[in-house]
C-alpha cells in the first residue's frame, strides 16, 4: 500500500529500474533489427548508457535506505509499446519503415522515463532527499533527454 511520498518513490524507482533493465536487454535486440546504420549504433550506443543509470538508480537504493531490492515489476505501459511494435514489425517490408518503428518504440520509452524520473525529482524535493540522490535523478533525466533528441533526429532520417 502507498500511504506516503517515500512509498511512491521507491515505488516509482523500482519501476524505472525495472524498465532500464527490460530497455538494457531490448536494445541489443533493436540494434540487430536496424537496417540503417545510425539506428543501429543508437541503439548500440545508448545501451552503455542504459547499463550507467542502472548502477545510477541502483546506488539510490541504498542513498534513501530502502531495506528492498529493485525487483522486477511489471509496466504495463511497457509492455504494450513492446507488444505495439512487435505487431507493427511482423506487418512491414519496408526495412526504412522497420527502423522508423524502431526509432518511434526508442523515443516512446525514454519519453516513459523521462515522466518517471520527474516524478521522482518531485518526490525527492518534497521528501528533502540529499543533494546525492536529487543530483544523480539529474543527471539520468539529462541522459535520457539526450537519448530522446538523438532519437528523433533519427525519425527523420
Amino acid at each position: 500500500m502507498i500511504d506516503h511520498d517515500r512509498d511512491l518513490f521507491i515505488r516509482e524507482l523500482r519501476d524505472l529500474y525495472h524498465i532500464e533493465r527490460e530497455l538494457e536487454e531490448l536494445q541489443a535486440e533493436l540494434a540487430e533489427s536496424a537496417t540503417g546504420e545510425e539506428v543501429e549504433e543508437f541503439y548500440l550506443g545508448h545501451g552503455e548508457t542504459t547499463t550507467d543509470q542502472i548502477g545510477r538508480l541502483e546506488t539510490l537504493f541504498d542513498a534513501i535506505e530502502a531495506e528492498i531490492e529493485p525487483g522486477t515489476i511489471e509496466n504495463a505501459a511497457l509492455d504494450g509499446l513492446r507488444t505495439e511494435r512487435d505487431a507493427l514489425v511482423a506487418d512491414i517490408d519496408d526495412p526504412v519503415l522497420g527502423d522508423l518503428v524502431e526509432t518511434e518504440l526508442g523515443r516512446a520509452i525514454e519519453r516513459l522515463e523521462i515522466t518517471k524520473v520527474e516524478t521522482l525529482l518531485e518526490l525527492a524535493d518534497r521528501m528533502e532527499l540529499p543533494n546525492e540522490v536529487i543530483e544523480q535523478l539529474e543527471t539520468t533525466k539529462t541522459e535520457m533527454e539526450t537519448g530522446l533528441e538523438r532519437a528523433t533526429e533519427l525519425t527523420v532520417i
